[in-house]
């Protein structure tokens, strides 16, 4: 495990960042749970439970891109291939069930889609652009209804997709059609009012009577400095389109979220080690849980091992080709262009002051919170986390260790997927042992 070495400096700036990320008036606000002391080893070793997928697997274990997977209360496992439009239903014991959906616009069938997500319930949820809105399964794979989203008042929800014990869906919303008066650079709701500051965390209604809201607003890193920007045009006559990219910035403080057991929000919004408990129903912060660690100075030779870092990614990818289909016919764009396009954005990449600490968060079937961290050196692992929402710290899990899974299920059940080298994914789900 790699552990940076931080100056006095740094401490100082973590503790005026946390105040001046806190997203509210402190004197609303909890008092903070300490998690005071060293890191303690975590030496979980989990057992193999089956494994399904790779290149030799029968044709129901097949999947060309597995892009959502969940656990239901029984222990049976479901996984989106948006490739083949399709959920495969896997039991206990890792045996073929069902498939459930099939391609296509009608009731019961998925037209493009994107994401999962098992209910308090049991029901299948999936998020489909196609079908604009929610496609609804219950547990034995027969089709519920399709859940419309307004996309201009919700916007489609993609990151940190969380299932609400109410049955609802908490998530960071996509994107919304919003539009602005000239010269006026905030942007304005569908209702024509001003959208208040931050990063806005949504609560998608399925049922019960209740309506869908914006009920909290994280903290938001500004945008990064002008300057920078990419363009890319492809096609060809009457038909061409042109893509215009924001200038990159590597390490910008990313809004998280996991939801608790008893209905609360974790949230990591800052770059120090700060998670905030959240209220769903009244959107209020009722707590923290914080460890003393400070972030990571960027200095020059961060930002030169980050450039080489996502440089090398870029020329072993290839640089990546892109085709789009619209009403004029198909274009593309070759991956010459492409490569030449993210270099170019790399070479201008802007850069946050600080690496985070806090990487990803999760919580299990247990209802601990698995926090994973920075080690603070681009491209290199850090440690893991596991803690209770009452601040009660369990140890953590070195950096070569495990991590947090794609899912989560009841007593220790996690999935994880790999890939081999034709990018045929293979999904090993494992039991934890008793803490």
């Amino acid at each position: 495990m790699s552990v940076p070495r931080f100056r006095t400096t740094a401490v100082l700036l973590a503790i005026a960042l946390a105040s001046a990320c806190a997203g509210g008036d402190a004197d609303d606000v909890a008092p903070s749970m300490g998690l005071d002391g060293p890191d303690h080893v975590l030496t979980w070793e989990p057992t193999d439970v089956y494994a399904v997928g790779g290149f030799e697997a029968p044709d129901w274990a097949t999947f060309g891109s597995v892009t959502g997977m969940g656990f239901d209360s029984r222990g049976f496992l479901y996984i989106l291939d948006d490739q083949a439009a399709t959920i495969t239903q896997i039991s206990p014991e890792g045996d073929f069930v069902r498939t459930i959906g099939r391609p296509g616009e009608g009731p019961g069938e998925l037209a493009r889609p994107l994401a999962l997500l098992v209910l308090a319930d049991d029901r299948i949820a999936v998020v489909d652009i196609g079908h604009r809105g929610f496609v609804l399964f219950d547990a034995e794979g027969n089709w519920v209804e399709n859940v419309p989203v307004d996309m201009a008042t919700e916007g489609l929800p993609v990151q940190g997709l969380t299932a609400h014990p109410s049955g609802d869906i908490v998530s960071r919303p996509g994107l919304r059609i919003t539009a602005a008066p000239a010269g006026n650079a905030r942007t304005m709701n569908a209702g024509g009012g001003e959208e208040p500051e931050g990063d806005p965390i949504h609560r998608y209604a399925l049922g019960g009577g209740r309506e869908s809201s914006d009920f909290y607003y994280a903290w938001e890193a500004p945008p990064p400095p002008d300057g920078g920007e990419s363009e890319m045009t492809g096609g060809s006559g009457g038909n061409r389109v042109m893509f215009r990219m924001q200038r990159l910035r590597a390490f910008s403080p990313d809004v998280d979220i996991a939801m608790l057991p008893d209905g609360r929000m974790v949230v990591a919004d800052t770059t120090t080690y700060t998670l905030k408990l959240v209220d769903t129903e009244t959107g209020q912060e009722v707590g923290r849980l914080e460890r003393p660690l400070a972030p990571t100075l960027v200095d020059a030779g961060v930002e030169a091992m980050e450039r080489d870092r996502r440089l090398a990614t870029v020329r072993d990818n290839n640089g990546g080709g892109m085709r789009v289909i619209g009403p004029g016919g198909s274009m593309s764009f070759d991956q010459d262009a492409m490569r030449k396009t993210l270099e170019d954005q790399i070479a201008n990449m802007a850069f946050y002051p600080e690496i985070p600490v806090v990487e990803q968060i999760a919580v299990d079937s247990e209802g601990r919170i698995w926090v994973q961290r920075s080690s603070g050196v681009p491209g290199e692992d850090g440690p893991t986390d596991v803690i209770t929402p009452e601040g009660g710290y369990l140890g953590t899990l070195p950096a070569d260790g495990l991590r947090i899974p794609r899912a989560f299920g009841p007593d220790g059940l996690l999935a994880e997927v790999e890939t081999d080298e034709f990018d045929v994914p293979t999904i090993r789900v494992k039991r934890l042992p008793p803490l």
